[in-house]
C-alpha cells in the first residue's frame, strides 16, 4: 500500500514539474506508451508464468529440474525465429500485426499448460516454443517501435523510462502470479491438486491480452498515426 501511495504521489509530481527526474509525459507518444504496456503484460507476465510452470512441472507432473530446464531449448529456438522475423517484417507490416500475433501465440502457449494435456512431452515443448516465439516477437517489436518517434533530444530520458519499466515488468509479473498461486495453494484441498496452477495460467493468459485495445489503436502499415 505504501508503494502504491508513493507511486501515485510521484506521478502527480512528475506531471506538474517542469523538469522531473522521470518525465512521464513522454508516454504521450503512442509507440513508447504501447511498447511499455506490451513489456509489462507479455515478457513481464511470462516471468511469472515461468515461475509457476517450473513449480507445476516438478511438483505436480514429476519432471526433474533438468527436464524442466531443457524446455527452454524450444523456447530459445522459437525466440530466435521471432527475432529474425521482426527484422524482416517490421518495416513492411508495422508493429500492429506483430504485436497481435505475438500476444495470441503467447496466450495459446500459456493455455496449453492449463489443459490436461500438459503432462505430455510434446505439449510441453509446444507450449514453451509458442511462448518463446510470442514473447520474443512482442519484445523485439516493442523495442524497435518504442523509440521510432521519440525526438533525438529526448532519447536519453525515454531510454531511462523504458529501462525502469522493463525492470519493473519482471518483478511485477512474478508478483502478479506468485501471489495468487500462494493463495490458491493455501486453500487447496489436496497436495496433488493441479487446479491452483491452472487458475494461474488462465490469469496469465488474461493479463497477456490486456494491451489489445491499445494495440488495435495503432495505425496499420502505410497509415499515418
Amino acid at each position: 500500500m505504501l508503494a502504491i501511495v508513493a507511486g501515485a504521489a510521484y506521478v502527480r509530481h512528475a506531471l506538474r514539474s517542469r523538469n522531473p527526474l522521470l518525465d512521464l509525459r513522454l508516454l504521450s507518444d503512442p509507440m513508447l506508451r504501447v511498447g511499455s504496456i506490451i513489456y509489462l503484460c507479455v515478457p513481464g507476465v511470462f516471468t511469472g508464468v515461468n515461475l509457476v510452470a517450473s513449480l507445476y512441472l516438478q511438483d505436480r507432473l514429476g519432471l526433474t529440474a533438468t527436464q524442466t530446464g531443457m524446455l527452454m531449448l524450444p523456447w530459445a529456438a522459437a525466440s530466435f525465429v521471432a527475432i529474425m522475423s521482426t527484422r524482416r517484417l517490421f518495416a513492411s507490416q508495422g508493429p500492429r500485426p506483430l504485436f497481435l500475433v505475438g500476444m495470441i501465440v503467447t496466450c495459446a502457449g500459456v493455455l496449453l499448460l492449463a489443459t490436461p494435456l500438459a503432462g505430455m512431452f510434446g505439449i510441453q515443448n509446444a507450449s514453451f516454443a509458442a511462448m518463446g516465439f510470442g514473447v520474443s516477437l512482442c519484445t523485439s517489436t516493442a523495442q524497435t517501435a518504442a523509440f521510432s518517434s521519440v525526438r533525438t533530444e529526448r532519447m536519453a530520458e525515454a531510454s531511462a523510462l523504458w529501462n525502469i519499466n522493463r525492470q519493473l515488468s519482471f518483478s511485477l509479473g512474478a508478483s502478479a502470479l506468485g501471489g495468487p498461486l500462494g493463495l490458491f495453494l493455501a486453500t487447496s484441498c489436496s497436495a496433488a491438486d493441479v487446479l491452483p496452477y491452472r487458475y494461474c495460467f488462465v490469469i496469465a493468459a488474461i493479463l497477456i491480452v490486456l494491451p489489445l485495445p491499445f494495440v488495435l489503436r495503432l495505425p496499420r502499415a502505410g497509415q499515418r498515426a
